[in-house]
């Protein structure tokens, strides 16, 4: 019945977010620096402590944009890490999202590519009109490598570990990306435009 498939859910997530716990507690995250893990990310084969590495960066990425955006609010709009879109999105969760599945082996490598007008161009009537695109490789829940094409403008592309603040500090499952429509593109079309930018071959990390 419904109620029984709820109970379980629940019995589900709370056994998952105990484990988390236990996890975070043996690895004791709340005080490493960002650079240990960064460098454990980059450089760590267990699967365990890698994935738990990854959720706490970009739970510190969050907290550092939170504050950036209240006490930068100018700034912030000029930049603009990603579509607006996405952060309504993520906004308008009511719930955490759940946690990334992980994987034994390999994780998802998945590609998206929308339409994006940076903040600071939509009060320019003739930029508000020339449509750029946002480009986002994620490997797993978290981005790996993010692109803007505007036309009249220079590209720009970032990686993860290298521009971590400049990019969108959100999960895939956050986003939404996953379940808007037409927004996910084949790998081959993202390395074209990628390689076409001068981006250079990308070497997943922790493997």
């Amino acid at each position: 019945s419904g109620q029984q498939k709820r109970k379980a859910v629940k019995r589900s997530v709370s056994h998952r977010s105990k484990r988390e716990e236990a996890i975070h507690k043996k690895h004791d995250l709340s005080k490493w620096k960002y650079a240990d893990l960064r460098d454990t990310i980059n450089t760590s084969c267990e699967i365990e402590l890698l994935e738990s590495c990854r959720e706490e960066f970009h739970r510190r990425l969050k907290v550092y944009h939170a504050w950036k955006m209240k006490n930068t609010q100018k700034q912030n709009k000029e930049q603009g890490r990603a579509p607006a879109v996405l952060h309504q999105t993520a906004a308008s969760r009511t719930t955490a999202p759940p946690p990334p599945k992980k994987k034994k082996e390999t994780r998802v490598q998945r590609f998206f590519r929308i339409p994006f007008i940076r903040p600071s161009d939509q009060k320019d009537e003739k930029q508000y009109k020339k449509k750029g695109w946002w480009f986002a490789h994620f490997d797993g829940q978290w981005i790996a490598r993010q692109m803007e094409l505007h036309p009249d403008k220079a590209p720009v592309l970032l990686v993860a570990g290298k521009d971590d603040m400049e990019m969108c500090e959100l999960s895939l499952e956050e986003t939404g990306l996953s379940r808007k429509l037409g927004a996910e593109i084949l790998p081959r079309e993202f390395e074209a435009d990628w390689k076409r930018m001068g981006g250079a071959p990308y070497q997943p990390k922790g493997k």
